[in-house]
C-alpha cells in the first residue's frame, strides 16, 4: 500500500472463458464463486485528479461530481423516479455533452444480504454487451414513443450514476478499471442470470496493466457518474466496476448505502 492506493482482492471472470465458445453464467454466489477467481490488485485514490479537472468521461469513462439531491428517502421508488431522475438526467446531460438523456431503471443497496440481485457487486463486470446495441436502443426510443428508426442515426452511450446515501462510505467502496488501461481484447460477455433470464453482458478478463480506481469517504452530496457502453469512436468504451473490501477501514465500518441509477444518452448527428 502507498499513501494513494490500497491493496485489495477483486474478483476477475476465470482465464478459461477467454477463448470459449460457451459464455459463462453468473447469477448467485455459488456461479460468482465457480466461474471468477479473487485477484490482488492496487486501487488508487483519485481525488486529487478529478480535483483537478483531469478525469473525463470521454477519456476515462468515469468522473466524480457534486449533486445535493431533494430526495428525503432513497427508498421511496416513486420519490426517487419523480425527482432524483431528473436530477440525474440534469447533471449527466451537462457532463456528456448529450442531446437526450433517458433514464431507464435504478437500484438501491444497502448492508442486507438476502438478495444476491441487490447485494454489493462482488466481480469486476459491465452492466451491457455490444453484441445487440442496436436492438437496446431501438427498446429504449420506443419507451419514450420515438421513432425507433433513430436509433440508425444517433449515437449512443449507456451510463450509471452511483451516490451513497444516509452516510459517507466507509466500507465497500466502488472501485472502476480506467478506461484509458482498458483494452478492447481483454474483455468477453457473459449472461448475468440474477433475474431468471439470461441477459448478456460483459466482463474483463485480468490484465497486470488495468488501472483500479476510487474515491475514498465518498459523501452523500457526491456522485460518480461511469460509462458502461458507447456507440462512438474515439471515446472511451467502458468503465467495468466492482466494490471492494477496504483493508484500511475501521473495524466497526458500517456498510455502505448506495443508489444506482442506469440511463441511455442520445447524440444527434453534428453538421
Amino acid at each position: 500500500m502507498t499513501a494513494s492506493s490500497v491493496r485489495a482482492k477483486v474478483r476477475y471472470l476465470n482465464s478459461k472463458w477467454r477463448d470459449s465458445e460457451e459464455l459463462a453464467r453468473i447469477g448467485d454466489r455459488d456461479s460468482r464463486r465457480a466461474n471468477t477467481t479473487p485477484t490482488d490488485v492496487d486501487i488508487f485514490d483519485v481525488r486529487p485528479q478529478n480535483a483537478r479537472g483531469e478525469l473525463d468521461l470521454d477519456t476515462n469513462g468515469f468522473r466524480l461530481s457534486e449533486l445535493h439531491s431533494a430526495v428525503t428517502d432513497f427508498r421511496d421508488d416513486e420519490e426517487v423516479k419523480s425527482t432524483y431522475y431528473s436530477e440525474v438526467q440534469s447533471l449527466v446531460k451537462e457532463l456528456a455533452g448529450a442531446d437526450h438523456v433517458f433514464m431507464m431503471q435504478h437500484l438501491v443497496r444497502t448492508e442486507a444480504k438476502d438478495s444476491f440481485n441487490t447485494a454489493y457487486a462482488r466481480f469486476i463486470h459491465c452492466d451491457y454487451s455490444s453484441h445487440d446495441v442496436s436492438s437496446m436502443a431501438r427498446r429504449m426510443l420506443e419507451r419514450y414513443e420515438l421513432d425507433p428508426a433513430l436509433s440508425d442515426q444517433w449515437d449512443f452511450a449507456w451510463f450509471n450514476a452511483w451516490q451513497p446515501f444516509d452516510r459517507e462510505v466507509q466500507q465497500n467502496p466502488l472501485t472502476v478499471i480506467d478506461a484509458t488501461s482498458l483494452e478492447e481484447a481483454d474483455v468477453v460477455d457473459y449472461y448475468y442470470t440474477g433475474y431468471g433470464k439470461d441477459g448478456r453482458s460483459s466482463i474483463p478478463m485480468f490484465n497486470a496493466n488495468h488501472r483500479f480506481c476510487y474515491f475514498p469517504q465518498m459523501q452523500t452530496g457526491e456522485v460518480m457518474i461511469f460509462k458502461q457502453l458507447d456507440t462512438r469512436s474515439g471515446v472511451a468504451q467502458m468503465c467495468p466496476h466492482t466494490s471492494f473490501d477496504d483493508n484500511t477501514a475501521p473495524a466497526d465500518a458500517p456498510g455502505r448505502r448506495s443508489i444506482e441509477t442506469r440511463m441511455m444518452c442520445a447524440f444527434e448527428p453534428r453538421t
